[in-house]
């Protein structure tokens, strides 16, 4: 009979996945009216971004001393220790993707009032002509603006 003490280490690795979005809508119109010349014009813009996605992955190593005796030919466990987290975080990996989208839409309406033009002709008959002009232009613009980063940073900890 004789006793062997055996030391054994059990390593076991985690892995959390962090994703995180943000999605940010901005709407602003401005109107304006003008009563003296009887025009207005509407101006909408959009924003919208889209930022931060990213994740990292930690791996913890945990730690087991397992203390083991035989006797005869059996194997007879002692005891384990208590798992102490050694927390050495390998393999950090850290990616984070910024994407920025930006859409701005112009959208201008421009209305003119119609105005009278009274015309006296010579002689005895008066004329009235009224002159009726109207003037609606619209412009529309859009544009698109597409922004992707990527931050990959690794290092190790122990």
């Amino acid at each position: 009979t004789y006793l062997l003490t055996t030391t054994t280490t059990t390593t076991t690795y985690y892995y959390y996945y962090y994703v995180r979005t943000y999605v940010r809508t901005y709407v602003r119109t401005y109107v304006l009216l003008l009563l003296l010349h009887y025009y207005y014009y509407v101006r909408t813009y959009v924003r919208t971004y889209y930022v931060r996605t990213y994740y990292y992955v930690r791996t913890y190593v945990r730690t087991y001393v397992v203390v083991v005796r035989t006797v005869g030919r059996s194997v007879r466990s002692v005891g384990r220790s208590v798992g102490r987290r050694t927390y050495v975080r390998t393999t950090y990996y850290y990616v984070r993707t910024y994407v920025r989208t930006y859409v701005r839409t112009y959208v201008r309406t421009y209305v003119r009032r119609p105005y009278r033009t009274v015309v006296v002709v010579v002689v005895v008959v008066v004329y009235v002509v009224r002159t009726l002009r109207t003037y609606v232009r619209t412009y529309v613009r859009s544009s698109t603006y597409v922004v992707v980063r990527t931050y990959v940073r690794t290092y190790v900890r122990t």
